[in-house]
């Protein structure tokens, strides 16, 4: 139970009076709880907008609510990496742009083209609860592979933390889990997730070529960019 309070905690701005510890072990087992904890927000989100009947509106509450229920976390990871990665500077000079508490343009460019994308998509597209905790619940299975397989860049942060407790393994038993829940779910899902996952390796390729790891910033930017990609394959389909 406390690895599952531990990814709540990480991954959700939602008050858990728990004491947890952060051990290696409590820390590993937590990954395991990433794509079930996007599951669990998908179901969430969409039973509280559902009570909203304009599709305009209903699209507004929900990403005001995903805002909310993720404390925007992801967000401020996707504004770092994109300041850092496009002001096209070295190793260095990139890993210092990107801890910069400051917001610069890219960032802010970044920010409003996803929170667009996904308020036009959700407006748009016919959702269904399954289909939304799929596409979160993808996205932070996609960003656990990062977790467990790619080194980080950085000695210390969070990204290390989780990177070296060596989670791959609880990794690949949720992956396997998740799976089974697509197929029985709605097995169009799988290609999301595919789509997904392609996405954020993409993005892994360029931050290895770029900063030779990856960092929690990246961990945020996959995130996004697989949830609001993950939409855009389902307007598609």
């Amino acid at each position: 139970m406390k690895p599952f309070i531990l990814a709540m905690q990480f991954l959700t701005s939602f008050y858990l009076p728990v004491a947890v510890d952060f051990t290696d072990e409590n820390l590993r087992k937590s990954v395991f709880f990433f794509p079930w904890i996007g599951v669990i927000l998908g179901y969430l989100l969409y039973f509280i907008s559902s009570f909203f009947k304009n599709q305009a509106i209903k699209g507004l509450v929900l990403l005001i609510l995903w805002l909310v229920f993720t404390g925007a976390m992801h967000l401020d990871g996707l504004s770092d990496t994109a300041d850092g990665f496009f002001a096209r500077k070295d190793r260095e000079k990139t890993l210092e742009i990107m801890k910069d508490s400051r917001i610069g343009a890219f960032g802010v460019i970044s920010l409003v083209l996803v929170l667009l994308t996904k308020y036009v998509l959700l407006t748009q597209i016919d959702l269904n609860p399954t289909t939304l905790a799929g596409v979160l619940g993808g996205a932070r299975l996609s960003n656990a592979f990062v977790i467990g397989l790619v080194p980080s860049a950085r000695p210390d942060g969070m990204g290390k933390m989780l990177q070296q407790t060596k989670p791959l393994p609880y990794i690949l038993v949720s992956a396997l889990l998740f799976i089974i829940f697509l197929f029985l779910m709605d097995k169009s899902l799988f290609l999301v997730l595919l789509g997904q996952m392609l996405i954020v390796g993409l993005m892994v390729f360029v931050s290895i070529k770029k900063i030779k790891g990856v960092t929690g910033d990246i961990y945020g930017a996959d995130v996004e960019i697989a949830e609001a990609f993950g939409l855009l394959l389902i307007g598609l389909m």
